[in-house]
């Protein structure tokens, strides 16, 4: 039996320019580097015996020499053997290669830069397997860089291991609408006489579970969530794999920083202001980012805790968006009645609107310019 951690897509080098304040864009980016060390003390502490790494550890090619060395020592860390693939964002460059050589040589003795596609026997290593890598060689490409496995298995010794690992996107899965990230298709990958395919590039796991054994495709997910379009904690695989090829595996939390996207409709009153900061007091434990949208109507006393909402729910999250823009005023007939001449044209006007359900919006408007003309 063979124990692997499967991790992918750290994006070491990830910038965050979406204007977050410095002190947070700072934690951010180095908490790319943190997570490697991270899964590195994890692996040890599962007992694994390989480290792979299918694809865009860094998130481009111009990573500086400082941060190339800082995850490569992180690296370090695992008693074992460590794997890594080139991504299409970190992918193997036949030119000047800005990357691999330089990391090559922070890692050190006993690992592998999986940069050829060729076999990659485990033996002088312990282990009774052969790695299958698919190389990224570019940014993007329409066909995948896993066709030369099918040729090559037939030759391989029965008693050994056949994994895979590649970097691309999966049918019924990935994003991929125009076929550019190497495109790779179930049917052909369970056709190659391969035990275990580990992959990268897309961002979730896959399978989407906690543990299981009815499996043999594998996408990790991000380690490390990076963006309000990742809603997952960040994952990683411990992977178990069985001399007749067997998996039993287990997704594994790794990450720090949570981001929500929060959509609340129908905020009418002060209890439901108080339930939603009852539900940010009761977030996980965690660094959290919070894109906040508002959308109802509320009353003038609602209307005024409104206004001190933001700044505590923000004492509550690491950093929060909050929109409420498209929260408008409550308008009741017996507020005009109060505040307007019976008869008087805004009277008429804004009864008028008050009555029309369905273009609240209209009304709020037509209040607010009445009001300020006065």
């Amino acid at each position: 039996m063979v124990r692997i951690f499967h991790t992918a897509d750290v994006h070491v080098g990830l910038k965050f320019t979406r204007g977050y304040p410095e002190s947070l864009q700072g934690s951010l980016v180095d908490e790319r580097v943190a997570v490697v060390a991270k899964m590195a003390d994890l692996a040890n502490q599962e007992r694994c015996q390989l480290f792979v790494i299918a694809g865009d550890l860094f998130d481009h090619l111009r990573v500086s020499k400082k941060v190339i060395r800082q995850t490569a020592e992180a690296l370090r860390r695992f008693d074992g053997l460590v794997a890594v693939l080139p991504g299409n964002h970190d992918y193997k460059s036949e030119a000047d290669d800005p990357i691999w050589p330089d990391f090559k040589d922070s890692l050190g003795e006993g690992h592998l830069i999986l940069d050829r596609c060729v076999p990659y026997d485990l033996e002088p290593f312990g282990m009774p397997v052969v790695l299958l890598p698919g190389v990224c060689t570019a940014k993007h490409s329409k066909e995948n860089a896993v066709g030369w496995i099918k040729e090559v298995t037939a030759d391989l010794p029965e008693s050994k291991l056949k994994i895979g690992v590649a970097h691309g996107s999966l049918a019924g899965l990935s994003p991929d609408f125009n076929g550019d990230y190497y495109p790779m298709q179930q049917t052909e990958l369970s056709k190659m006489d391969v035990d275990v395919w580990l992959l990268g590039h897309t961002h979730i796991r896959f399978p989407d579970r906690d543990e299981g054994s009815d499996a043999r495709v594998f996408y990790p997910s991000t380690p490390e969530p990076d963006g309000f379009d990742c809603r997952h904690a960040g994952h990683a695989l411990v992977i178990d794999v069985g001399e007749d090829g067997t998996c039993e595996y287990r997704s594994v939390r790794t990450g720090r920083f949570r981001f929500h996207v929060m959509h609340k409709t129908g905020t009418d009153s002060e209890l439901k202001l108080a339930q939603l900061k009852k539900e940010f007091e009761e977030l996980s434990e965690g660094d959290h980012l919070v894109k906040l949208k508002l959308q109802g109507r509320l009353d003038n006393e609602a209307l005024e805790q409104l206004k001190t909402l933001e700044s505590e729910l923000g004492e509550l999250v690491s950093y929060l968006e909050f929109n409420a823009d498209e929260v408008l005023r409550v308008v009741r007939q017996e507020d005009l009645d109060a505040e307007f001449t019976e008869g008087s044209f805004p009277h008429q006007l804004l009864s008028e609107l008050a009555h029309d359900e369905s273009d609240q919006f209209a009304l709020q408007m037509a209040y607010d310019l009445v009001r300020e003309a006065r």
